[in-house]
């Protein structure tokens, strides 16, 4: 039986085996080999490895974990977890499973596209969802947003700090009130409402946004919001309280509502950044070895 089993492998699970394997906890990360970035072309924001590709930085994060001998990784799908007593087993999608007197959930979100046609093409390259991510690398840029209300205005106000040639897609009439038309043409963002009927480029990168009058408009790149969903259900289904926009609800030593579960990184934090996740796995890492040593020696 291990002490934990961390199931995803990316910021927040390779960051709490760490501080784990370093009080020699036996841990297994079971991880599918699938986060949500890889897509990306790089990762940002993160000290020392700002603008690293997200498989190098695992790759420096995995290979930093072999001096830990209790911690192995083994790539796979969880397909299952069921409390057991005192502890709980997990079960793999090829049908074998493993034990631990903890778990911590650390797989991630995942991300569906809106159905705009060719925007697959361009994901991670020139078609992003993140200011802070990818916003620096398109500064004084021809830029554009699609997408509508509150969501579309506060990209807008980000991106609009970059460059000043910002068009926003609303691909059908806007929702915009009165003062947020105000708002845009204050700053000199102009709203394009006919509607999107493709994204036109090559080699992943994008050119222009061609509409279904027939018209286009030359871009560089282009921010969408994508739907964000949990990979799985197994916190929900494990008894897991969640919070109203569908992330797993956590303490600040990562803890969920159900003793001996955890969860850390984007599935239990909104603001999906690897340095954020980096930070949760590391609380989260501590606070799963404080629970061991107060079971450990309890009076």
């Amino acid at each position: 039986m291990f002490d934990t089993i961390i199931v995803g492998g990316s910021a927040a699970g390779l960051t709490a085996a760490i501080y784990l394997g370093r009080f020699r906890r036996s841990v297994l990360i079971i991880d599918s080999q699938k986060p949500a970035n890889r897509f990306s072309h790089a990762a940002h924001n993160f000290f020392t490895r700002d603008g690293v590709a997200p498989a190098e930085l695992l790759s420096i994060g995995r290979e930093q974990l072999k001096q830990y001998d209790t911690v192995q990784i083994q790539t796979g799908e969880m397909t299952d977890i069921q409390p057991d007593g005192e502890h709980f087993t997990v079960t793999l999608a090829d049908g074998s499973s493993q034990s631990a007197r903890r778990i911590l959930l650390a797989m991630g979100m995942k991300d569906t596209l809106p159905p705009l046609a060719g925007l697959d093409q361009f994901w991670g390259t020139s078609a992003f969802h993140c200011p802070y991510c990818d916003g620096w690398e398109q500064r004084d840029k021809p830029v554009a947003l699609y997408g509508r209300g509150d969501q579309a205005i506060h990209v807008a106000k980000l991106l609009r700090v970059l460059t000043a040639n910002l068009v926003i897609c609303t691909d059908g009439a806007t929702d915009f009130n009165a003062s947020q038309q105000a708002l845009l043409t204050k700053h000199n963002i102009r709203v394009i409402e006919t509607p999107v009927s493709r994204l036109d480029g090559r080699d992943g990168q994008l050119e222009q946004v061609v509409f279904a009058d027939g018209s286009t408009l030359a871009r560089a790149s282009i921010f969408v919001r994508p739907v964000v969903t949990q990979h799985s259900d197994i916190a929900a289904r494990l008894g897991c309280e969640m919070t109203p926009n569908g992330l797993v609800k956590v303490d600040q030593q990562g803890g969920t509502t159900v003793a001996g579960i955890y969860a850390a990184g984007d599935m239990a934090h909104p603001f999906r950044q690897v340095g954020v996740a980096a930070a949760q796995g590391a609380m989260t890492g501590a606070g799963i070895n404080s629970d061991i040593v107060a079971e450990d020696f309890a009076e």
